[in-house]
């Protein structure tokens, strides 16, 4: 890799980028500091004096995940003449069904609770951040409805489904798809 002259938030946005790829294709655990040290091509003091280890950029790219789901929240919402619960219904199907990488980041984090304590506390804490964080958010957009999804039940619901489309990735997606919707739309009128 050509080493370029970045600012400071280019180079923390490369360095992230690549990390994002090596934790979702080796694994928290697998991929370590040096291998993405290598891999932006920068020296080891380039890399730390952006971040002190792996799990902070970990960390960053999470809250970047929710970031980029809020995004969307906000696209889908203001972007369609459908009725609110359909396009509720709707992002919730886009957030399971879709491709990102901060998709199968979070779901690495989830696989590396198995394992790893400190990931179990960190979960802990970045689950009441994100249900407190999301409740703001939704009542600052007006998205009222959406509250029905922002608690521990449904975000339990939602996790089994990323598992297992991540585990098991040769489902017919359009099935589920209209599955997901049938139980969303039961679930919300509920």
């Amino acid at each position: 890799m050509d080493r370029q002259r970045l600012s400071k938030e280019e180079r923390r946005k490369q360095i992230k980028e690549i990390a994002l790829k090596l934790f979702v294709d080796r694994g928290y655990s697998k991929a370590t500091m040096d291998d993405i040290i290598q891999a932006v091509g920068i020296s080891k003091g380039g890399v730390y004096h952006h971040f002190s280890n792996k799990e902070e950029i970990f960390l960053e790219l999470l809250k970047d995940g929710s970031s980029y789901r809020k995004k969307v929240v906000l696209e889908h919402m203001n972007g369609s003449i459908q009725d609110r619960e359909e396009k509720i219904i709707d992002i919730l199907l886009d957030k399971i069904l879709d491709k990102n990488p901060y998709k199968d980041l979070y779901t690495v984090f989830l696989i590396e609770m198995q394992t790893n304590d400190r990931f179990k506390e960190m979960y802990k804490k970045i689950y009441e951040e994100v249900v407190e964080d999301f409740a703001q958010f939704c009542n600052k957009e007006g998205l009222y409805e959406y509250k029905a999804t922002n608690n521990q039940e449904f975000i339990f619901l939602m996790n089994c489904l990323y598992m297992g489309i991540y585990l098991f990735d040769d489902i017919d997606m359009e099935k589920l798809r209209y599955m997901l919707k049938i139980m969303f739309n039961a679930y919300l009128k509920h």
